[in-house]
């Protein structure tokens, strides 16, 4: 049976729709479940790569979404420091989104980090994938906070998920 069917009709739902997201997020080495609910993340770093563009507060919005989302997820005691690597981000275009849908991309990795001794107790490869049609216009155009919120959720997902 083909699938070219269905794909084309949830093409066509999806201009009318508002978002819709993929998750393309991995452990490269998973957090232990029994130790990640006595954690939390205290402090993130963030670097992105030379050819990801992004705008002057991008590094104040992502440490801020994402510590919301951890927040939420991770409410352990014992500190940890994120290192968090953004190698790719998207943007769609508004006005593309408006006629005929667009996506966000995410693509980004995770470590968490034990500042006490430097270990890396956790390593995620992070990627999300949003795609917007009309009504997430204006969802879609907040770009690079819904990626942040993204990523965090991702995170959140992968490596405090309870059990």
């Amino acid at each position: 049976m083909s699938r070219l069917p269905l794909a084309v009709a949830l093409l066509a739902g999806l201009s009318l729709s508002a978002c819709v997201g993929m998750s393309r997020s991995a452990p490269v080495t998973a957090l232990d479940p029994a130790a990640a609910a006595g954690l939390r993340v205290s402090e993130i770093r963030l670097t992105t790569d030379d050819k990801v563009t992004v705008r002057p507060e991008f590094a104040g919005i992502f440490r801020d979404r994402v510590q919301t989302k951890l927040d939420g997820c991770a409410t352990g005691a014992r500190p940890l420091r994120l290192e968090a690597t953004i190698s790719r981000l998207d943007r769609a275009n508004p006005a593309q989104v408006l006629l005929i849908g667009g996506a966000n991309v995410l693509r980004g990795h995770a470590r968490l980090v034990d500042p006490a001794n430097g270990r890396v107790v956790g390593e995620y490869d992070i990627g999300r994938t949003i795609i917007g049609g009309r009504l997430g216009v204006f969802q879609m155009a907040e770009s690079e906070e819904q990626l942040s919120d993204a990523f965090g959720a991702e995170l959140c997902d992968q490596a405090f998920k309870a059990g």
